[in-house]
């Protein structure tokens, strides 16, 4: 391990001690909390990559589909339940495989996303999705799916309303403090909190998006 990949799973270690499951992010629940969660996932990119950049980029990755891979339970306008998904289940097949592969997901991860995927094919009535993730599903162990429940409308609205407000205030505060490489430093984590913002408020248009096309097609 380099020094900074060193730095990197000392990082993960501290939120895994200090952070996980407390104050703002105790509501937070893992959707490979089954298999290997995603600090765990974390500690053995940081030690098994062969540079710090490559463990943080399959992090990123691994966070992204903890979002866009989870399943969740909706209620539509006309009171009858629905099936909500992230974004990962609208990707290729192929693409989808060939990251979890690429970033060394573990076999129970991989079980728990293809699990999912064939949920929503299965609710779709996409018949020849399903055919095609069962030779993929072959020899992977059994997955435990969770549903999630999504965030009231406010809620959301207060995780948009103080990502954006934080991110306006780093740069100048920054720049106040110690210009130069904290300017830059600041920078990007106000674009990382704007990217945060956008993808909370994607994630809720599809979500209701999709209550919205179960309804339909239940009166159809």
């Amino acid at each position: 391990m380099t020094a900074a990949q060193r730095v990197l799973a000392a990082a993960i270690g501290g939120y895994r001690r200090w952070l996980s499951g407390r104050g703002p992010l105790r509501r937070v629940r893992c959707t490979f909390h089954a298999g290997e969660s995603c600090s765990s996932f974390g500690l053995r990119a940081a030690r098994e990559a062969p540079s710090a950049p490559a463990a943080w980029g399959r992090i990123r990755r691994r966070l992204r589909r903890c979002r866009d891979a989870s399943l969740f339970a909706l209620t539509a306008a006309d009171g009858s339940r629905a099936l909500g998904w992230g974004a990962d289940h609208e990707r290729p097949l192929d693409e989808l495989c060939a990251e979890l592969a690429a970033d060394g997901e573990a076999a129970a991860a991989c079980a728990t996303v293809l699990a999912a995927r064939e949920l929503v094919a299965r609710w779709r009535g996409d018949v020849v999705e399903v055919v095609e993730l069962a030779p993929r599903r072959r020899g992977l162990p059994p997955a435990q799916v969770a549903l999630r429940h999504p965030p009231p409308p406010r809620r959301v609205a207060r995780a948009l309303t103080w990502r954006v407000a934080l991110a306006s205030i780093v740069v100048p505060a920054a720049a106040l403090v110690s210009p130069g490489p904290a300017i830059a430093l600041a920078a990007a984590a106000a674009f990382m909190l704007i990217g945060s913002a956008r993808g909370h408020l994607a994630r809720w248009s599809r979500l209701r998006h999709q209550a919205g096309a179960a309804a339909l097609r239940a009166y159809s």
